[in-house]
This record gives structure tokens, C-alpha cells and sequence, in this order.
């Protein structure tokens, strides 16, 4: 059942476009008063329905790594392994899915060496692991931030593009920047715009104990090197969307391209990711209905032909979704696992 209503997801879009727009600045766009937008958005937050998180852009100088593993357990153990695997912060994104290898996670680390410890040496000795598959990414050719839940209409999409600038969802995830925000004077900063994206240099700066002056400056600097990507999510069973696909494909590198311009154009199409070996593109959907998901596996045996289905699995629980634990639906449960704390730690928001 959808718990959003058309007010709701006018909103969320926007946000999606641009994540730090001032209240009035939505306002103007959605034809709505300030104020009454954001008493909407404390409630769609509170209620764990959608969020705005920041995390470091992925793959850029600093040396982070991702890579997508599947995990297999022995009977009965596949939600205490997920479980344990979401309490690591470098476990990013937890899902249990409908398959022998029923853990899928995708890892973040800050460097090829942070990786490698993790893959050999921490996730063999999780409890109840039979058996791992790892796939190094070689390209995010498309990620979640740049998915769009569809609620306005293409004026109001064309003026909060025009405003995103810097502070938008970033999708410059490729470009070199000098600005790390795992170092300081940043880290405190980057810390506090993961538990939320939308906060201001005031609540910055009363949080970190940092002068107002120092914090506006600092925030501009994080904010305009594009080292950070500004994220408004959603509980996906909240849109009427429960039914997430992982596709698993093959596809000859000199068609790589021509496939994913087409994959972006598939509203459902949530996640494209590529990676070394066989398979070698995976494909993420989120549908409204298993005959949806069919639907899109025939899209893609017959329209990106040479591309192979692989295997496929439907995710029947997101453990966690970029250090965020959600509950059965998707909703965001209120507890963050930072990315940077040591293994286990969590924290309340």
C-alpha cells in the first residue's frame, strides 16, 4: 500500500534534483508555502518514508574501492549473517536476496589495501559463511542518486536542475578534487551531513562546536568540490515499488555502451554497475509487480541482444542501504552505521 501521497512525492523529486534547496527556493518551484513544505518533510523523515544522506563520492582520487559480494550460509543463517555483515561500516548496502547466495553487500573502502583486508581476512570469519563470490567494480555507470521517483512536471524539473548546481546529487563523482572529506578540517562535517544532508551551516557549526564563519566556508568547500554526493531516498514499498530485481547479465564490451544508454532510459532501472570477469554487468530494478520485473527481463534479452541474463534474484529484505538500517518496507529505521567508525558502531539519529 502506498504511503505517499502526490504532495509527497512532488517533494521527494525536488529534493532528488536538489538536495540542500532552501525551503524557499522549493517553494517557489512546487507552489507550495515554505513552511508548510518543510512541516511535510519533518514528517516524511520522521516516519523513516525518505531521507537526504551525503557520503563521499565513490571512485574518485582518494583511493576508495567498491566491490559486490555474495555471501552463502548454512540453513537458517542468512539473516544473522546479513545481520552481522550490515553492522560493519564498510558493508555499505545489505540486501538478502532469493537465491543460493542469498547476501549480496555492496563494500566501500577508502583504499584498494582496505579492501583486500576485508575480502581476505574479515568476511571469511563472519559466522555461519559457506561461501563468497567477489566482484570488483570497474565502473558506477549509474547510481541511485540519479534515479527519479517521476512526480513533477518538466518545468519545475528544469528550475531545480537549474539550481542544483554544486549542492545537487553529485553526479561528478569522476571529477579529481583536492578536498577529502575523510580528513581534516572536513571529516566532523561529512559526518554530520550523512545523518542528514539538509543541514545548514548553523546546525553544522553548533554541532561540530566550530565559529559560523569557519563552518559556511569549510561547507562551501566540501559542498562545491563535488567530493560529496547528495542523496534524497525513499522507502521503496512506500511507492508502490516492493518488488527490487538484481540481473546479473553478460555483454560483449564493444556493445557496453550502447547498453547502458539504453538502461537509463528504463524508469526502473535503479542501479548499472560493470565489473571484470563473468558476469560482467549488474542491473538493478525496483518494479511494482514480479510480471513488471518479466517485463524487463525481455527488454533486455531482446533489446540489448547480445547481453545475456546471467542469473537473477529477487531481494526479499534491504538489510541496509548506504549505512541506513531499514525495516521489512523499506523505511528507514532510524539507525546509521557511519561509514569510517570502527566495526560495529552505530549511532542513533
Amino acid at each position: 500500500m502506498d504511503d505517499l501521497d502526490e504532495e509527497d512525492i512532488s517533494l521527494i523529486h525536488a529534493l532528488q534534483l536538489s538536495p540542500r534547496a532552501s525551503w524557499r527556493e522549493l517553494a517557489d518551484a512546487l507552489g507550495e508555502g515554505p513552511v508548510t513544505l518543510a512541516k511535510r518533510w519533518a514528517r516524511l523523515r520522521a516516519e523513516g518514508l525518505s531521507w537526504v544522506m551525503a557520503y563521499p563520492a565513490v571512485d574518485g582520487v582518494h583511493g576508495n574501492r567498491l566491490a559486490i559480494i555474495e555471501l552463502a550460509s548454512g540453513p537458517g543463517r542468512v539473516m544473522s549473517l546479513a545481520r552481522e555483515l550490515a553492522s560493519l561500516p564498510m558493508a555499505v548496502t545489505v540486501e538478502i536476496a532469493s537465491r543460493e547466495y542469498g547476501v549480496v553487500a555492496t563494500l566501500a573502502g577508502r583504499s584498494q589495501g582496505d579492501l583486500a583486508e576485508m575480502l581476505l581476512d574479515h568476511l571469511p570469519r563472519l559466522d555461519g559463511l559457506t561461501g563468497m563470490r567477489t566482484h570488483l567494480v570497474g565502473q558506477l555507470h549509474l547510481g541511485a542518486n540519479q534515479w527519479r521517483i517521476g512526480g513533477l512536471d518538466s518545468r519545475a524539473v528544469s528550475r531545480l536542475g537549474r539550481k542544483a548546481g554544486p549542492a545537487g546529487v553529485g553526479e561528478r563523482e569522476d571529477r579529481a578534487t583536492s578536498v577529502n572529506p575523510w580528513a581534516e578540517p572536513y571529516l566532523d562535517l561529512a559526518e554530520a551531513l550523512a545523518e542528514d544532508g539538509r543541514r545548514s551551516a548553523a546546525d553544522l557549526a553548533r554541532i561540530t562546536g566550530r565559529p559560523l564563519s569557519t563552518t559556511r566556508r569549510q561547507l562551501a568547500t566540501l559542498v562545491g568540490s563535488g567530493a560529496m554526493t547528495f542523496r534524497c531516498d525513499v522507502a521503496q514499498g512506500a511507492i508502490g515499488l516492493p518488488v527490487i530485481v538484481q540481473w546479473w547479465c553478460q555483454v560483449p564490451m564493444a556493445q557496453m555502451a550502447s547498453s547502458v544508454s539504453r538502461l537509463r532510459s528504463e524508469p526502473s532501472v535503479r542501479q548499472v554497475v560493470s565489473m571484470p570477469g563473468s558476469p560482467n554487468l549488474m542491473v538493478t530494478t525496483w518494479n511494482r509487480s514480479a510480471a513488471d520485473a518479466m517485463r524487463i527481463q525481455e527488454m533486455l534479452e531482446r533489446e540489448l541482444a547480445p547481453l545475456m541474463v546471467v542469473d537473477s534474484a529477487i531481494v526479499l529484505h534491504q538489510v541496509k542501504r548506504l549505512g541506513w538500517v531499514l525495516d521489512e518496507t523499506g523505511r528507514n529505521t532510524g539507525t546509521l552505521v557511519p561509514y569510517g567508525q570502527p566495526s560495529g558502531a552505530e549511532s542513533q539519529v
